[in-house]
């Protein structure tokens, strides 16, 4: 039946939306919520957080995540485990302050929805997912009169509604990239830009001389010197504000006993697997934690050898089609493969394959444990030094340096969560016990530095290695000069590398969108290829990568015939680039100027 179907793909048929972001930017710049005693007042009250003075209830969260974890259950017929669970709540918690974030946005460009267009939508625009269906198609051509006919059918009620919200939710996202997007243009000069940079080539010999030879870390540097260059260049040591933290980490780490029943688990799934009349898709979906592919039956598609995981491809590529593969580890996990069919296209053979994979990650009575010693740290370090609380519980605190608000955290990566505690506590507080994805964490907050210049001291160490450098790139440019000298004189200019202990190399043909190794990408260095006459050898050229002499052996330009095959493609593709960047900074700029507050940390 046509519904049926329809209703199968409902949830992929999307109107055309000029550009999609992601709303999870406010994760970075989010704050925890004031103090702790502001944060327990509002949670007292039933509010678990704030975007731009709008409150966001606790009830309207728990609805939230009550939906999720139902969707989740007929999804998969089973509670989701702790860790899933703790990623549920983030992803709940995220899509409340995306939707609220999008509403504010919404009025505050008149973006309304009329009930006439929505009608006039879904009668005489079909979604782009059902123009090909043969059960819509009279003689070869899509039939409105058919479409239509189900949109007019009473019996279809329950589809029509599920539609029409999924228009409402979508087509304020549509105006609204319009309206930022209006007057984003790429121009004709634009156009012949990036076609000569993706048509236009070189092919140039280089020697190249690496300032690492030079480069002695040890050398004495005068601290005359030293606050001289502080004094000159003090624009570079500008810093916000700015926080510096001890923490403790426990790893999310599976111990043996989890891996023993990790083990069990994938035999037993493996046992299922292979029984007379199993279906492999339907164990995928149940088992496998594979988000990609588990709910397509674990359905990989065709697929190269090279593509895959070293380990998968060697088990997925011995399989004959409807062979099923034992259990076999992966860098992912525990995997149990089965392949559909194999084909060779373009020389390559390549295999189309289902998998079940289990992840080698904690088991909740593990996470448990963890996560009762990391709120005993949590409750000692209220009266005892961090330091000491620590050691008093087996763990190990970790100083860190000054941080920036979004930065990244050495040895735990991107937590903004506790970044925003950081900064929104006194120094001396300790957090309660928080979460990511590969760890517990405890924070305390040592000290914090509002925006300014950083003082000499805190930059002494990295003018030195400045200086230390500089020295060296000069040394650098002396010998690629002397060289040059030796190349006038009538070297060849392998001869003349060769005698300098530099290296001499030649590039394939390059366009200036091109890597070449060692010299790195749209830098200095293309700069003077495709602008120096052929066969001379150019002045020194320095990046950060070294210091190269030049001699352009060959320069195509590019075809003006190919331009106007090209022009429409090339507009298209800088038009999205454009607009990605636009909508980027319009969503930085909106959201910059909310408040968006978390209040739940404290209920941790």
């Amino acid at each position: 039946m046509v519904m049926q179907m329809m209703r199968r793909k409902m949830k992929a048929i999307m109107w055309v939306v000029v550009v999609t972001f992601v709303v999870g930017f406010v994760y970075v710049i989010m704050g925890t919520g004031g103090s702790l005693g502001k944060r327990q007042d509002k949670l007292a009250r039933g509010i678990i957080g704030e975007v731009g003075g709008q409150e966001i209830s606790t009830r309207q969260y728990q609805e939230a995540l009550s939906r999720s974890r139902e969707q989740y259950r007929s999804r998969f017929g089973a509670d989701p485990d702790e860790a899933t669970f703790r990623q549920m709540e983030q992803e709940t918690w995220q899509g409340l302050l995306g939707s609220m974030i999008m509403q504010k946005a919404y009025r505050q460009y008149g973006i309304r929805i009329y009930d006439e267009e929505i009608v006039g939508i879904i009668r005489n625009r079909p979604p782009n997912e059902l123009l090909q269906d043969p059960q819509l198609l009279t003689n070869g051509q899509f039939d409105m009169q058919k479409y239509q006919s189900i949109t007019s059918n009473p019996q279809n009620l329950a589809w029509l509604v599920n539609y029409e919200n999924q228009l409402r939710e979508q087509l304020p996202q549509q105006k609204l990239n319009l309206q930022v997007l209006a007057g984003v243009r790429v121009t004709d000069q634009e156009i012949i830009r990036a076609f000569q940079d993706q048509n236009e080539k070189v092919k140039a010999s280089f020697i190249a001389v690496d300032p690492g030879r030079y480069l002695n870390t040890k050398e004495e540097v005068a601290a005359a010197e030293i606050a001289a260059y502080y004094k000159s260049h003090q624009g570079d040591f500008k810093a916000p504000e700015r926080v510096k933290i001890s923490f403790v980490a426990l790893a999310k780490e599976p111990t043996e006993r989890d891996l023993a029943e990790l083990k069990l688990k994938i035999d037993d799934i493996y046992a299922q697997a292979v029984r007379p009349g199993a279906s492999f898709d339907t164990l995928a979906m149940e088992y496998s934690e594979d988000p990609g592919s588990a709910l397509n039956g674990g359905d990989l598609g065709f697929f190269e050898k090279e593509a895959m995981d070293p380990a998968f491809a060697e088990a997925a590529f011995k399989l004959s089609p409807r062979q099923i593969s034992k259990p076999f580890q992966s860098s992912f996990g525990w995997h149990i493969v089965k392949v559909e069919e194999r084909k060779t296209e373009a020389g390559k053979l390549k295999v189309r394959a289902r998998h079940i994979l289990l992840r080698k990650q904690p088991g909740e009575e593990t996470l448990s444990q963890l996560r009762s010693r990391a709120e005993a740290l949590a409750e000692r370090a209220k009266t005892e030094e961090f330091e000491k609380a620590a050691q008093a519980e087996g763990l190990q605190a970790t100083p860190t340096g000054f941080l920036p608000r979004g930065s990244f955290i050495p040895g735990l990566g991107a937590f903004p969560e506790a970044l925003n505690f950081a900064f929104d506590e006194k120094a001396g507080t300790v957090s309660p016990v928080m979460e990511n994805e590969g760890a517990l964490v405890v924070v305390r907050v040592l000290e914090k530095r509002k925006e300014g210049i950083q003082p000499l001291a805190d930059v002494e160490q990295r003018i030195k290695m400045t200086i230390i450098r500089e020295r060296a790139m000069d040394q650098a440019k002396a010998l690629a000069r002397q060289i040059k000298s030796s190349i006038e004189t009538g070297q060849t200019m392998q001869q003349a590398a060769v005698a300098a202990g530099a290296r001499f190399d030649t590039t394939a043909l390059i366009t200036r969108d091109d890597m070449v190794p060692g010299v790195g990408a749209r830098n200095e260095f293309f700069g003077a290829a495709f602008n120096q006459p052929l066969g001379v050898v150019g002045s020194p050229v320095a990046t950060e990568y070294g210091v190269y002499l030049i001699r352009v052996e060959k320069h195509l330009l590019p075809d003006q015939a190919l331009l106007s095959q090209q022009a429409a493609q090339i507009a298209q593709q800088l038009l999205q680039a454009k607009q990605r960047q636009a909508m980027q900074e319009w969503y930085n700029y909106f959201q910059s100027g909310l408040k968006i507050r978390d209040y739940r940390v404290s209920g941790m």
